[in-house]
């Protein structure tokens, strides 16, 4: 019996800008993996699309002046629906905050159609999703690390210690990517939420910083 293809990502577009909806409208309405299933100006209005069935991922434009809506972002997304933003660089404290509310990623500007599809679906699996850029700027917001700290930061997945381990080897994302029969996409996205979770700046100081905390022996 031959299977169909998987049905494309319910997506649900955030943007106050009407012009910003239609930019990312047309992003996704080009790929055949993903489906636009409602769009809104704000979070608080998109709690009033009632979809059935809900989306699957939320990916709205972040603008620091609506910062204020993330910090109920649990009593506005669909329950368990993970959301990605999509603009500017945010500030560390910022950062943190997003994440802190429940954000599930956050990419720059200059992401690509196949970044975007990468991460949707990324955080549609429960990855955190950042741009290595960012990972790096929240690494440097985190306070000094002590040995008795280490142990309440949020644990590496198991693909993402596949990943450290084949980045400690000094392999590309392309290498890795090929090794774990994924996209390079999807490489990139974990080696942020290494770095992130690891409150690492590099990929040289995360492999410093898993082999002093005994996730790597080499």
């Amino acid at each position: 019996m031959t299977t169909g293809p998987p049905r494309p990502l319910r997506v649900v577009i955030v943007a106050r800008q009407a012009m910003a909806r239609a930019g990312i409208r047309g992003i996704l309405a080009r790929r055949n993996d993903m489906l636009v299933a409602g769009q809104s100006a704000t979070l608080g209005e998109m709690a009033n699309l009632a979809l059935d069935p809900p989306p699957d991922v939320v990916l709205a434009a972040w603008d620091p002046a609506s910062a204020g809506e993330f910090a109920t972002l649990d009593t506005i997304a669909p329950a368990g629906t993970p959301v990605v933003l999509l603009g500017d660089m945010p500030t560390p404290r910022d950062l943190q905050s997003l994440l802190r509310a429940g954000v599930r990623g956050f990419l720059l500007p200059d992401a690509t159609p196949e970044d975007i599809s990468a991460a949707l679906h990324s955080a549609y699996q429960g990855l955190l999703v950042l741009d290595p850029a960012l990972a790096r700027t929240l690494a440097t917001a985190l306070p000094a690390e002590s040995p008795d700290e280490e142990s309440g930061e949020e644990a590496l997945t198991e693909r993402e210690r596949e990943v450290l381990e084949l980045m400690a080897l000094g392999l590309p994302n392309k290498t890795i990517a090929n090794r774990l029969d994924i996209s390079e996409h999807t490489v990139k996205f974990h080696v942020g939420s290494v770095l992130a979770k690891l409150g690492a700046t590099s990929r040289t100081e995360a492999v410093t910083r898993a082999v002093r905390r005994g996730l790597l022996a080499l």
